[in-house]
């Protein structure tokens, strides 16, 4: 473990200076020994499992609305059918999705095709843990990147880091997270997507998007457990698409202004903090909880103990606004929590022509032939690094090209392969 990995984000923060240590570029000769051993396990398990499929057993797409009942989005007659039938639950603020709302009003239009398909030829059914890793990695402008943060989390321990990166796959797999990004908004509960309560919003000191959960918009009592799970997946991979740009990092901020009571809800807590530290190990470089409440102090030991160690390093708890501007300027931070950023949240519902180029097979199929070719070449440059006695990897040519490729490939792919984000329109 270096330094940095054991300063707490306070510290980080108040130097003013990110900290690279450990990333791409930034590795020293431990580290590059570490990320060499990683990608040369993960070829061993590639091999192994190269055409053995892996079954989408917990699909959080299919637990909730048409998708339930096995209705098709293209099936005119089934869908008009089927909301006839349940009209007093899609009216239900509890079970009504976002489509549901939209189909209410009059647009039957789909916004999303229903010809689903995952990347390089996979069935829907399940996934290979090849495609499914490579499917992860499009979050991130370096594969590299993806394995060290995993490398970080497990204080560069390599078997650690292996078996959590193994089981964040085959929970991606079995979550249906690439299908869930396809629907996009659509398949979200409408009274929490209405509401905003997780939207991105300002930047902090290091320039990463902050994204925030406003805590009292979280009322259980007016969504299914389903929902949140749904939620809580779809927004935590969005935020790590969002941070592709920045340096892969972003600021998560639970703003606990009026909190009440009604909106003690630790399950959908600990489902945030599983998720993270499982599946997006070094996303969120900080973690700011702004509440200054009573209520709060009895949660808060629960919840810190769900948190490894690395996650609580990066977690901090900030009473008020001043302490809240050592990670975020005041033009930054929002009006409602005492700052000068005068964005209010309004909801834009989806329209068609955002998602026209998922409707583009052929243009599909040429950028994911593209991306498969990069793939191709970063495995094989990378094989021959971990086959090879030389320590360094990245800077080393032609192995930095093939990631360079890999990042324009993935930037090209990506409208063909999800719906847009309420951040988009």
């Amino acid at each position: 473990m270096t330094v940095a990995d054991t300063l707490d984000i306070q510290q980080i923060y108040k130097q003013g200076i990110e900290q690279t240590n450990g990333t791409v570029g930034h590795l020293d000769n431990s580290q590059e020994q570490a990320l060499k051993a990683l990608w040369a396990r993960l070829f061993e398990h590639f091999d192994k499992t190269q055409e053995k499929p892996i079954l989408v057993e917990k699909s959080l797409v299919a637990k909730s609305g048409l998708a339930k009942d096995g209705i098709s989005g293209d099936d005119s007659s089934a869908i008009e059918k089927w909301y006839s039938e349940n009209k007093s639950k899609v009216t239900d603020i509890k079970h009504q999705l976002v489509r549901d709302k939209l189909y209410l009003e009059g647009n039957h239009e789909p916004l999303v095709p229903a010809n689903f398909a995952p990347l390089f030829g996979d069935p829907s059914d399940s996934r290979t843990f090849y495609n499914a890793f490579w499917q992860a990695a499009l979050r991130h402008r370096s594969p590299d990147t993806y394995l060290l943060g995993f490398l970080k989390s497990s204080e560069w321990d390599v078997n650690k880091a292996f078996s959590r990166l193994e089981h964040s796959i085959n929970r991606r797999i079995q979550q249906d997270i690439d299908r869930l990004m396809w629907e996009g908004d659509l398949i979200q509960n409408c009274g929490i997507t209405e509401k905003g309560l997780c939207i991105q919003t300002g930047k902090d000191k290091f320039g990463s998007p902050v994204f925030i959960v406003t805590v009292r918009l979280n009322v259980p009592k007016e969504r299914t457990e389903a929902d949140v799970e749904k939620f809580a997946a779809y927004s935590l991979e969005k935020a790590a698409q969002l941070a592709r740009n920045y340096n892969d990092r972003a600021l998560l901020l639970y703003d606990f202004t009026g909190f009440k009571l009604e909106n003690v809800d630790t399950a959908f807590s600990k489902t945030i903090i599983t998720t993270i530290q499982e599946l997006y190990p070094h996303t969120f470089g900080a973690t700011l909880l702004f509440v200054n409440s009573w209520l709060f102090s009895g949660i808060w030991k629960v919840i810190r103990g769900w948190m490894d160690p690395m996650v609580a390093r990066r977690t901090t708890i900030v009473k008020d606004i001043k302490a809240l501007q050592e990670f975020i300027d005041l033009s930054q931070i929002p009006a409602s929590m005492g700052g000068e950023l005068k964005k209010e949240f309004k909801y834009v519902y989806p329209r068609k022509e955002e998602n026209d180029k998922m409707a583009d097979q052929a243009g599909r199929l040429k950028a994911e032939r593209q991306l498969a070719t990069a793939v191709d070449s970063f495995v094989s440059e990378t094989r021959k690094w971990t086959e090879g006695s030389d320590v360094a990897g990245h800077n080393a040519d032609p192995r930095a090209q093939a990631a360079a490729a890999f990042d324009s490939a993935a930037t090209e792919l990506d409208p063909f392969i999800r719906a847009r984000f309420v951040e988009e329109r």
